[in-house]
């Protein structure tokens, strides 16, 4: 069955609300501090300001007229001069989510690759996106999209 992969609409906004909380579950089982499902629709809201105010996308797989997963980016811009022009203003990936039942279809990767021809034909040379270290499967789906580790982000719970 083929996927579709466009713009998010408002009518789509229970399955974000749904995807959103199963992300949350799943960063919450494996990273104390990560809300769980409770905050989904707080946080779905932040998102959505974030589109607005910056600038960026939400992008939804359907599939038999279901969404069945969701990837949202704004654009950002590096302070200062330490990246070279050409690189400051990029695409930073917020999240991504795939249903359970959707997942190792290749939908994860649709989303990528939808979000970077969008970012890319915006004129964007990079897209960039933050994956929490004990998600393994995550970091792998990544870097065999050709992502690759750009900075570490370290931190010391105290």
């Amino acid at each position: 069955m083929t996927v579709e992969i466009r713009e998010a609409r408002p009518e789509d906004r229970p399955a974000l609300i749904r995807l959103m909380g199963a992300l949350n579950e799943f960063e919450a089982a494996i990273e104390e501090n990560r809300a769980d499902a409770s905050a989904a629709e707080s946080h779905l809201d932040y998102v959505e300001g974030q589109i607005r105010e910056l600038g960026g996308v939400m992008l939804v797989a359907e599939q038999a007229g279901a969404v069945i997963g969701f990837l949202c980016y704004t654009f950002e811009e590096d302070p200062g001069t330490f990246v070279r022009p050409e690189y400051r203003r990029h695409a930073l990936i917020w999240d991504i989510s795939v249903a359970g039942e959707a997942r190792g279809q290749g939908v994860g990767q649709a989303l990528l690759a939808a979000a970077e021809r969008a970012a890319r034909a915006g004129g964007i040379a990079e897209i960039r996106l933050y994956v929490l270290e004990a998600n393994v499967r995550a970091r792998r789906i990544y870097e065999e999209a050709g992502y690759r580790n750009y900075e570490r982000f370290l931190s010391k719970r105290l």
